[in-house]
């Protein structure tokens, strides 16, 4: 199924979920993903790039509905894959892992309808606080598109649309968003424009007093 390097990260990644107390069926599940992702990885560099693009053709047969377990499955693999000992301590002693299916969704939209609508959506003086501060740190980068600004906006906005129905007692409000909102785009491109515009945007989101800061420090996106 995969070379050395992936069944040794194969091998890591569910010690440490069994160490969680993952059970037959979470096991199951990855399985069935990794049996697919890992020959598409086998024998190439250990890169984002890699990584990402396997990913893209793993995911494209893939229903919409179920993209959000998927792509939890991928974000926690990859730190073993790439063998970033740092991350997967991280992982390990801080984030966790989620062993158990999501409950809230956003509701289910229909993009084509939504996006042009999104230009004359009110929005509230908190969301709006989040937005303008995020269109500001855009608008401050040394190379700057304003076709990109403009999209990474509406993407912003689109966000804050669907995250107003989401329970308070959500702590994965955010990410469980994203992660339904990706494959309603059509493009690999776009997918991954609005994966950048997600990551940059959670800070002012979050209100984190240092957003902008964080914003400048990020990096291109590594994973989806």
């Amino acid at each position: 199924m995969s070379s050395s390097r992936e069944t040794d990260a194969i091998q890591a990644y569910y010690n440490l979920l069994h160490g969680k107390g993952a059970d037959a069926a979470i096991m199951a599940q990855r399985d069935a993903l990794l049996n697919e992702l890992c020959p598409m990885l086998k024998n190439q560099d250990s890169t984002s790039a890699v990584y990402r693009k396997a990913v893209d053709d793993c995911l494209e047969d893939k229903p919409a509905q179920r993209w959000p377990e998927l792509l939890t499955i991928i974000r926690e693999f990859y730190p073993f894959w790439r063998g970033d000992v740092k991350a997967v301590m991280q992982y390990a002693d801080t984030v966790g892992f989620e062993l158990h299916l999501i409950g809230w969704q956003p509701a289910v939209i229909d993009l084509q309808s939504v996006w042009p609508a999104l230009q004359a959506e009110k929005f509230a003086t908190s969301e709006l606080w989040a937005l303008n501060g995020y269109v500001k740190a855009l608008k401050s980068m040394d190379q700057k598109v304003e076709m990109d600004i403009e999209v990474r906006t509406r993407m912003a906005k689109l966000m804050l649309l669907r995250l107003r129905d989401a329970p308070l007692s959500e702590k994965n409000a955010y990410r469980i968003t994203a992660d339904a909102t990706l494959p309603l785009f059509n493009l690999k491109h776009t997918r991954h424009i609005f994966l950048n515009a997600v990551r940059e945007f959670y800070y002012f989101w979050a209100a984190h007093p240092d957003a902008e800061e964080m914003f400048k420090q990020l990096q291109p996106s590594e994973i989806m």
